[in-house]
């Protein structure tokens, strides 16, 4: 009975890559890490949301809905939702008398996402430069960020060890 409760316990996952070779891998996981994170980041439009908050400083619902083109006011509320109760993006309200601002601001969390569509734009300025450039030539992450973007992407990716580092890039690039 012990080993049926086991079995049970066993993440699918875990039983379907227990047995199989680890590459560029030095844990195993209980469950899929990329699985667990595009629970709500792979819902359409939650990645251009951040992109927006975070690279374009768009930060209020009606800018949003701007920059976003296709994406219907109650899709954008269901996201700028979900991705608060997710912990990656947090409102703020300014004045308190009529009418009131919302404004939306990334939490450290969702700043830690960040590095990530950096390096989504990375791939597509390589892979896709015909769609994303007039010039259809593909560039090179130096020549697609700045130096603050750069010294995000070092210390996140290079010396994730120094958290503490990585907060102060991201409190300079807060806005």
């Amino acid at each position: 009975m012990v080993v049926v409760q086991e079995i049970a316990l066993e993440s699918e996952f875990r039983r379907t890559h227990k047995n199989l070779e680890l590459r560029f891998l030095k844990v195993r996981f209980a469950e899929c890490p990329v699985k667990t994170s595009l629970g709500v980041l792979g819902k359409k439009w939650a990645l251009m949301i951040l992109r927006d908050l975070s690279a374009y400083k768009v930060d209020r619902f009606n800018h949003l809905l701007k920059t976003l083109p296709g994406i219907t006011p109650r899709v954008l509320a269901t996201r700028l939702k979900e991705l608060e109760e997710a912990g990656l993006i947090e409102r703020v309200e300014r004045r308190k008398s009529q009418p009131m601002i919302v404004r939306w601001a990334l939490t450290e969390k969702g700043l830690d996402v960040f590095p990530i569509i950096m390096l989504l734009a990375a791939y597509g300025a390589k892979w896709d430069a015909d769609l994303v450039f007039d010039d259809k030539k593909p560039r090179k992450m130096e020549e697609l960020f700045d130096s603050d973007g750069m010294d995000l992407l070092r210390r996140y990716f290079f010396w994730a060890n120094e958290r503490a580092e990585t907060k102060e890039t991201n409190a300079r690039l807060s806005p």
